[in-house]
């Protein structure tokens, strides 16, 4: 395949990116490294230095490059962020994904993945979400990419396009080589500020909010390792070139959760030293437990995940975070 990746200098991006190469295909990265790495870049990828709301380049890029499928991953995603400068978010996430509709509708490109997230449910108040509940987003970031999901149905009835969307649940880890991880300047998920209180960096690890409906009072979610998020594109990708026509929205989770202090506690015994935490009040837009059913994608492309363990995740998490600066 020529896959274009858009954000394939970023965490996830450069994963999907480096297994895609590692299984022969040939991958152009599209990037603007406002939240990617050079040092991402798999040597045997072809970059274009570009930004999703170009008008005029994505669509250069994939004729150039006889693209067959667009994996686009180019998004803002910090939940606090969103809260404060949701215009931003509905420009780089919405109206990115809607130019690049609009570039594979011009190159006559028609396989396309997009990268979507849990935050779509919104707070459910129920133990767990399946890909046809509905959509309920409760902060701007989960409104950018519902809004997006909505677009990319129209757009696949009227133009034939097919496309797989993933719902990520919560990404963490680390590739076990050490090679790859999270590097993004302004990061704003647990396992940074985890990792980061774990290795003397900051002061103390502020968790927002003991008083949810969950087994200890903090929010619960369904961490996954970023690897098996990874292979569940590789996996979409090679599904929808063999099949035209092919629509389908699956949840990417482990269909189990942790609550935060578990999380802390777990990463306290890889670390081999206390973590020192304090409770301040609940962030806008937190839902107290976000945990996903995945028997869909397990069934329909056979995914079956390799890292579904907590403590994998902490000491990748960990080693990778120990290796590299503070950002």
């Amino acid at each position: 395949m020529n896959v274009l990746v858009t954000g394939g200098a970023g965490y996830i991006g450069s994963f999907v990116s480096h297994r895609l190469i590692e299984r022969g295909h040939h991958v152009i990265v599209y990037d603007n490294f406002s939240t990617g790495r050079k040092e991402f870049l798999h040597p045997k990828c072809k970059f274009v230095l570009g930004d999703v709301r170009d008008r005029e380049l994505p669509a250069r890029v994939m004729k150039d490059n006889k693209v067959d499928i667009v994996m686009h991953f180019a998004a803002k995603t910090s939940v606090t962020e969103a809260n404060t400068q949701p215009l931003d978010y509905f420009e780089n996430n919405t109206f990115g994904t809607m130019n690049i509709l609009q570039n594979m509708v011009k190159s006559g490109v028609k396989k396309f993945i997009f990268s979507s997230t849990a935050a779509v449910y919104g707070d459910t108040r129920k133990d767990f979400v399946d890909e046809m509940d509905i959509l309920s987003p409760i902060n701007p970031y989960g409104e950018s990419k519902a809004s997006s999901e909505k677009m990319i149905h129209y757009v696949a009835e009227i133009h034939g396009l097919s496309s797989v969307i993933l719902r990520y649940f919560n990404v963490a880890g680390a590739s076990l080589d050490n090679q790859l991880g999270q590097k993004n300047p302004v990061a704003n998920h647990l396992f940074h500020f985890l990792t980061e209180t774990a290795l003397g960096r900051q002061k103390n690890l502020h968790i927002y909010g003991n008083d949810y409906p969950t087994v200890d009072g903090t929010g619960v979610r369904d961490f996954i390792h970023v690897e098996d998020i990874a292979h569940a594109h590789i996996l979409a990708a090679e599904k929808l070139m063999v099949e035209d026509h092919y629509r389908h929205v699956f949840n990417c989770g482990y269909g189990h959760g942790y609550s935060v202090l578990e999380a802390l506690h777990m990463m306290e015994n890889v670390a081999g030293r206390s973590i020192p935490y304090e409770i301040i009040p609940r962030r806008p837009g937190d839902p107290a437990k976000v945990l996903a059913r995945s028997e869909k994608i397990k069934k329909e492309l056979n995914w079956h995940p390799q890292f579904d363990d907590l403590e994998i995740i902490c000491k990748t998490a960990l080693d990778w975070k120990a290796k590299t600066t503070s950002s």
